[in-house]
């Protein structure tokens, strides 16, 4: 009982902090800052949606998780204070870094290469961290172990995912639902591996993310731009490792599967973009 009092608890700080803190981008921040904002290819409304979601969305996270934190639910055994605390603020440390590189390029316009090596550098943080993928199982092998390869393919992975979720946040309710799904799936995951206060985390996610998507359901008042993107997309590559990773270290290919959608329609889209001349962050 006490496991789902806090799962329902996370949950609802990151929909109510979520929900306000949204209320207040769309009705006070967002015209404050969109006449900064110049329109992009992606962009399918006539007339200029707000892409500020991501202010209302990462901060209702990060103060539903601070509340966690400030709660005393570690004397009985759970909380966020039982997962690794040098992952655990490693993971919040580069989500804060990934939504500032986001708002910065949602109100300045940043140049393609300093965002790549803003992603890049996220994601030799996240490594430092102890996000590698070291070795990977898959249906047809029992173990792969990736060596000189494991930094490399770790970080192609973060960045690959975090311009996945950018890519598809141009129509209503599509990276905002998508990403929702994939969280839902991930948490389950964790609960089945004994990932409680992994799923936690998760869970206080989910309200964050569902909070902005009653705003961005079709016809869409705001979308999350790239620091709702990045914030969304560096959580998400992270957390597939670590849910993922087993007791030995490997890491099952299973996000593979969970996140196909997003990563299948970024690969047509770079093709799209390519036959066309179009550059690939316009």
């Amino acid at each position: 009982m006490l496991l789902w009092k806090l799962l329902i608890t996370g949950a609802l700080s990151g929909l109510v902090l979520g929900s306000i803190l949204m209320m207040v981008v769309v009705y006070r921040l967002a015209p404050l800052l969109q006449s900064r904002r110049q329109r992009s290819l992606r962009d399918q409304h006539q007339m200029p949606i707000p892409r500020f979601g991501g202010v209302g969305m990462a901060w209702a996270f990060f103060g539903a998780v601070g509340l966690l934190v400030w709660l005393p639910f570690e004397e009985r055994g759970l909380g966020l204070e039982m997962l690794p605390q040098n992952r655990f603020w490693g993971l919040l440390f580069g989500a804060l870094l990934a939504w500032g590189i986001g708002f910065a390029d949602d109100v300045w316009t940043l140049r393609a290469r300093w965002k790549l090596l803003g992603q890049i550098s996220l994601g030799f943080l996240a490594v430092y961290f102890g996000f590698s993928i070291e070795s990977i199982e898959g249906p047809f092998f029992q173990k792969m172990d990736l060596g000189f390869w494991a930094i490399p393919l770790s970080v192609l992975w973060i960045v690959g995912i975090i311009n996945a979720i950018n890519l598809i946040d141009g129509l209503d309710g599509l990276a905002s639902g998508i990403t929702l799904v994939i969280l839902i799936t991930l948490s389950w995951l964790a609960h089945e591996m004994g990932k409680i206060e992994l799923m936690l985390l998760m869970v206080v996610l989910i309200g964050s993310v569902v909070s902005f998507l009653s705003f961005n359901r079709p016809p869409a008042s705001i979308f999350m731009g790239d620091s709702g993107s990045y914030f969304l997309g560096y959580l998400v590559a992270i957390l597939s490792i670590w849910v993922c990773e087993k007791s030995s270290g490997n890491v099952s290919l299973f996000p593979l599967l969970i996140l196909a959608v997003p990563i299948i329609d970024t690969t047509f889209s770079i093709f799209r973009r390519f036959l066309k001349g179009i550059p690939f962050y316009s």
